[in-house]
């Protein structure tokens, strides 16, 4: 493994000691998200996401994201995603610390127990804001079910 430069290592240190509050910040960010879009039982969105696929899918299929919009909805459906794939294929989010690997310096979903390559790993986010970019008429259960095969393809 290559050593880091000093610039790496200072945003590897920042993103370590950032990564409780991400995940802290999922929950009610997530939770806001499913009681702005009027869905039953907000709280529970990241209990259950796979519940919740079908409306949030329902929603984003027609909608034109405005530039001001964009940030908060690719990161509402990068949790969003993220939890669903944690809980499909048994994972959890980290911070990618391979300084090699694609997703450097990223909190990504990885870790995965019920697929074949334990290294498999994916950023909700990129794949969120690869979604939003794309025309209406878009689908996000067929996205994330790409998505899983992807991973488990890996």
């Amino acid at each position: 493994m290559r050593e880091l430069s000093p610039r790496e290592q200072a945003e590897l240190d920042r993103r370590r000691a950032g990564f409780d509050a991400f995940l802290n910040e999922r929950m009610p960010v997530l939770a806001d998200f499913a009681e702005a879009l009027e869905l039953k039982s907000p709280q529970l969105i990241v209990a259950d996401p796979e519940r919740y696929l079908p409306s949030i899918d329902a929603f984003m299929m027609n909608q034109v994201v405005e530039a001001d919009d964009r940030v908060w909805i690719v990161t509402r459906l990068g949790y969003f995603i993220g939890e669903v794939l944690v809980q499909r294929l048994g994972g959890c989010w980290l911070l990618n610390e391979i300084p090699a690997s694609r997703y450097f310096l990223r909190y990504v979903v990885g870790q995965f127990t019920r697929i074949r390559n334990p290294n498999a790993m994916v950023d909700p986010f990129e794949v969120a804001s690869a979604f939003v970019s794309t025309p209406p008429t878009r689908n996000l259960a067929s996205l994330v079910a790409e998505v899983e095969m992807g991973l488990r393809a890996a």
